[in-house]
């Protein structure tokens, strides 16, 4: 069945996601929407990578670069003032909102992402969003966790020579996350 549209945050997790979709014998629409990337070269750098790699496993690439609208302003209005779950919640509705959109638009019945392959996300918030869009555009989220096979992505970086960043997305988390490896540095 080909009928998957896999939402894809970035080149590293869909090095493990594809692979995985092809190995249940789906052949998966890559598509790529992520408003939340800041700054703006960090979201050119993840996207870059996620076109090599896509090139290299010749999968199709969507890359939908349309105006986020209002709902990304709301959440970029909000990131700071949220608690990371709150913050991780909105996000995962935009992105995800996003995703089933595009699957119903071109007549896909199901879509998932990558974003499950990162045990560094709230698979919980992650699915509750994903059955939300899903409802709300008439398609079905299918999850699949792929936290098992996370590091097998660092290995894949490598040999596609793709960049591999260090946080999530948003202004936010790449605060918290220069702190919790600065913590980690001086427990050292």
């Amino acid at each position: 069945m080909n009928d998957l549209l896999l939402h894809a945050c970035c080149g590293p997790c869909a090095t493990v996601a594809l692979p995985a979709w092809r190995e249940r014998g789906v052949e998966p629409l890559v598509w790529h929407r992520n408003p939340n990337i800041q700054p703006e070269l960090e979201a050119l750098r993840r996207l870059d990578a996620l076109r090599r790699y896509c090139r290299a496993a010749e999968a199709q690439l969507v890359v939908d670069e349309r105006s986020p609208g209002p709902a990304w302003r709301s959440w970029q209005a909000r990131q700071h003032s949220e608690d990371s779950s709150g913050r991780c919640a909105l996000c995962f509705r935009l992105r995800l909102g996003g995703a089933a959109a595009a699957a119903a638009a071109r007549g896909m019945r199901r879509f998932s992402t990558t974003l499950s392959v990162s045990p560094y996300q709230r698979h919980d918030l992650l699915v509750a969003a994903g059955e939300a869009a899903g409802e709300e555009h008439g398609v079905r989220f299918v999850y699949l966790d792929l936290r098992e096979s996370f590091r097998e992505s660092y290995a894949a970086c490598r040999r596609y020579e793709l960049y591999r960043q260090r946080y999530c997305g948003c202004a936010a988390s790449k605060w918290e996350a220069w702190h919790e490896r600065r913590a980690r540095k001086a427990r050292a």
